[in-house]
């Protein structure tokens, strides 16, 4: 239950924002990696289209740094995450950052696991789409969150000293 007058902590430790940013940047990096194989490096042959030869590769790193995120994730949920919604800190851009990483894990699942062949095109440019969309959100949502954290200690200084 939220104290009144009393600012929680939120903030994650440097380590743990390390490895929150670090997994982050890898999976969006290697997709990123992917696409631009898959799409810009691809060359016709005689057989229809030549893809990327590292594009199996970015996939993989993709999808190992995919599970690391999950795990990372979930580190977040039981106090990072329920600690801001009960304080009702940060939580459109908190919600949104949760909402696309729902919707990558979904979409990623369906591209690996479920999508047939007609599908999966469509599945394909979703997943990417709502992917280049991911860091910059959570960019964004850290940004907002030290924002409101120096805002909070910022105000409580200032009360201490009377002014």
């Amino acid at each position: 239950m939220p104290v009144p007058g009393h600012a929680p902590r939120i903030e994650l430790s440097a380590r743990h924002e390390r490895w929150v940013l670090a997994l982050a940047g890898v999976v969006f990096l290697s997709g990123l990696g992917w696409l631009v194989g898959h799409y810009l490096l691809a060359t016709p042959d005689e057989f229809g289209v030549r893809s990327d030869p590292l594009g199996p590769w970015w996939l993989r790193l993709h999808g190992a740094a995919a599970m690391g995120f999950l795990v990372v994730l979930g580190t977040l949920l039981p106090v990072h995450v329920r600690r801001a919604w009960q304080f009702r800190l940060n939580r459109r851009s908190g919600a949104t950052v949760l909402t696309l990483a729902g919707l990558l894990i979904a979409s990623g699942y369906a591209l690996y696991y479920v999508a047939g062949e007609d599908l999966r095109p469509a599945l394909g440019v979703l997943h990417w789409v709502l992917g280049l969309a991911g860091l910059p959100v959570l960019a964004l949502h850290v940004g907002l969150g030290r924002r409101a954290a120096r805002e909070r200690r910022f105000g409580r200084a200032h009360r201490r000293r009377g002014a």
